[in-house]
């Protein structure tokens, strides 16, 4: 176990985790919690209350770290309640130094709370987070509701943040709300099957599988630029169509199908991609704004027309040399 660290050096952690693309301001507030002033699409006023999880304080080693809840002035035997005054979210979390991950409970339903309340998180999920670099939930069953405990990586705090906003609160009751806005982007796993032989192919089963590594890597490449800029790159859930790649910026979601045309291949795929998009874009409901579809490709089309082509139907082509114009145009 490591030394539990001060307050002020979990908020500086945090504060370092989030980042300055995603930061407009940092500071106190009168009982000394970190208060963040966060750029779109992030939630613009954030009040966090942050804790050394730990495995647990001075005892034996468990499968579960755990927080113990202790609000400035709260006295033993006395009930508190977290500060949802001035602020769109108020975010509970805990930060494990040893594996530099940051779990995130949902302080909506913890409400008139015991002093020194113990919250958990299960080890093995936050040391999935740490190893895989994606964000890790675990749910939970409370009597104040159904609760999703999300552990981040620190490049991912931005999007664990967007994430635990989507849920949000329902009121001072401590009873959450849940809301589809997909969910954290899942990196398509790298594997070759055989092909089968009682298949008859009508193309070259290499230049297939060349797709579908292409395919994967103009994804993943897409889903890291979306993160670099601080939005978090989200992948479909159960109720959403089966785009490749979306993301929310303060009006609009970014909903993208991703394409790896061969030379022999390359009118068909332009031509499914583009239907696919414009249907994904349609059915996709995450209550903002606009939806706006995109197709990406390995590479800039070889027929010039796909651009303007797509810019009739509303759809931005782009590829991973056009990637960053492509986000510049997110603003």
């Amino acid at each position: 176990m490591t030394d539990r660290l001060s307050k002020a050096e979990l908020h500086k952690r945090f504060v370092a985790a989030v980042g300055p693309a995603a930061l407009v301001s940092a500071g106190t507030d009168s009982a000394g919690e970190l208060v963040l002033e966060l750029r779109p699409p992030l939630p613009n006023n954030v009040r966090v209350y942050i804790y050394n999880a730990t495995n647990p304080p001075g005892g034996r080693s468990t499968s579960e770290h755990k927080i113990q809840l202790i609000l400035t002035g709260q006295m033993k035997g006395e009930r508190a309640d977290f500060d949802w005054s001035g602020v769109d979210i108020s975010l509970l979390c805990g930060y494990v130094p040893e594996h530099d991950v940051f779990v995130f409970w949902d302080a909506s339903l913890h409400v008139s709370f015991p002093h020194s309340k113990n919250l958990q998180v299960r080890t093995d999920n936050l040391l999935s987070a740490a190893a895989s670099g994606v964000l890790v939930s675990q749910d939970r069953s409370l009597r104040t509701g159904p609760e999703v405990v999300i552990c981040a990586p620190r490049n991912l705090v931005s999007g664990a943040i967007a994430e635990r906003s989507a849920i949000g609160r329902a009121g001072s009751t401590g009873a959450g709300r849940s809301a589809n806005r997909g969910r954290p982007y899942v990196r398509p796993p790298r594997s070759r099957a055989a092909p089968s032989r009682s298949r008859v192919f009508s193309v070259d089963p290499d230049a297939v599988d060349r797709g579908t590594d292409a395919h994967m890597k103009v994804q993943d490449e897409l889903a890291d630029a979306v993160s670099a800029r601080g939005w978090q790159p989200l992948s479909p859930r159960d109720s959403d169509p089966l785009f490749d790649i979306g993301w929310i910026t303060a009006e609009a979601a970014w909903i993208t199908e991703v394409k790896s045309p061969t030379a022999t291949n390359e009118e068909r795929q332009l031509r499914l991609g583009l239907g696919q998009v414009l249907s994904y874009a349609y059915l996709v409901d995450w209550d903002v704004t606009v939806n706006r579809p995109v197709l990406a490709v390995e590479r800039r089309p070889s027929s010039s027309y796909w651009s303007d082509l797509c810019m009739s139907h509303g759809v931005v082509l782009s590829w991973p040399d056009a990637f960053a114009e492509l986000l510049d145009s997110c603003v």
